[in-house]
Order: structure tokens, then C-alpha cells, then sequence
């Protein structure tokens, strides 16, 4: 089992790429009797402290090139590495979910941390709307197979626990 990100790592985001820049997801949730969405890109980040690879979900707002502008674009926030992305430290901007409490299937959330979605609404929707060619990668980042009835078994798993902050 891969070790899960933690804080103070540092983790390597890509820049962005209309075309590469991984499945836009819409994320849909209830919070204070009201409907909620947003748009995430699902991505794989490098975790450059341990060498291993994390799912990765940034807010739009954050993450494309037109909002550059936003304070807490990536470009705003992380340090500039040429030719690869922007390096980002693990700390309290950011948020993740997981499996357990031992850290299975960790992945990291960068958004409005006023959003309170529940872990489970990123992992059924990336994995639910990713292209055929990406629904085999992004079924593989978060540890199920093929069948829907697996996918559907993990899901459960994050039912009802919302994002933790590092």
C-alpha cells in the first residue's frame, strides 16, 4: 500500500492544459438546506517526498488559466518549477479524504474550504464521468476495478464523512 500523503510533503501540480488537464468533474452536494455544485479537475499529483503518485482534485477557479487573477490560483499559492508545475506544500489550504483511518486511497482536495461536501461526491463523480479512456485510470488511482458493483463497494466506504483538513 502506497503511504499516504501527509502534512508537510510536497506534492508536484501540473500546469494546466485545456487538453491534458485531467477529467473535469461536477461535483454535486447539499449543505445548509441548499443545493451545491462546483467544478473540480481531477488530476494526479506527484507526492515529491515520497515518489509516489495522489489523486488530486483542484477547484476550477483554481486551476485554469483565465482565473489567474483568483489569490488562490495554483499559480498564486505554489512555487514555479519550470517545465513541470507548481510545487505546493501540504498544509491547511488543503483538504483530503480516504478509505480509512489508516490512510487507504488518500486523496487531496484544493478548493473554498466553506464547501462541505462529503468525501464520497469526488470519488463517485470523478470515477462516474471520466471518459473511457480516463475511467480505467481514474478507477485505478482509487483502488477499484472494472465492475460497478466494486466501485459501488469503495463508494460506501466514504458515505457520510466529509473532508478532513491536514
Amino acid at each position: 500500500m502506497p503511504s499516504p500523503v501527509q502534512s508537510a510533503h510536497e506534492i508536484m501540480v501540473p500546469f494546466f492544459d485545456a487538453e491534458s488537464a485531467g477529467a473535469l468533474v461536477h461535483v454535486n452536494w447539499q449543505q445548509n438546506l441548499s443545493q451545491r455544485k462546483a467544478d473540480y479537475y481531477a488530476l494526479t499529483a506527484d507526492n515529491i517526498t515520497t515518489g509516489e503518485q495522489v489523486p488530486f482534485f483542484i477547484a476550477a477557479e483554481y486551476y485554469k488559466s483565465s482565473m489567474k487573477a483568483n489569490p488562490n490560483h495554483i499559480a498564486n499559492v505554489g512555487e514555479l518549477v519550470a517545465g513541470e508545475g507548481y510545487k505546493l506544500k501540504v498544509d491547511d489550504r488543503l483538504q483530503y479524504g480516504q478509505k480509512n483511518a489508516q490512510g487507504e486511497l488518500r486523496f487531496v482536495v484544493y478548493h473554498d474550504k466553506e464547501r462541505k461536501p462529503y468525501q464520497h461526491r469526488f470519488i463517485e463523480t470523478a470515477v462516474g464521468s471520466a471518459t473511457a479512456g480516463k475511467a480505467a485510470e481514474m478507477a485505478k488511482a482509487f483502488g477499484v476495478g472494472a465492475a460497478g458493483d466494486q466501485i459501488m463497494g469503495q463508494l460506501k466506504c466514504f458515505v457520510g464523512d466529509y473532508l478532513h483538513t491536514f
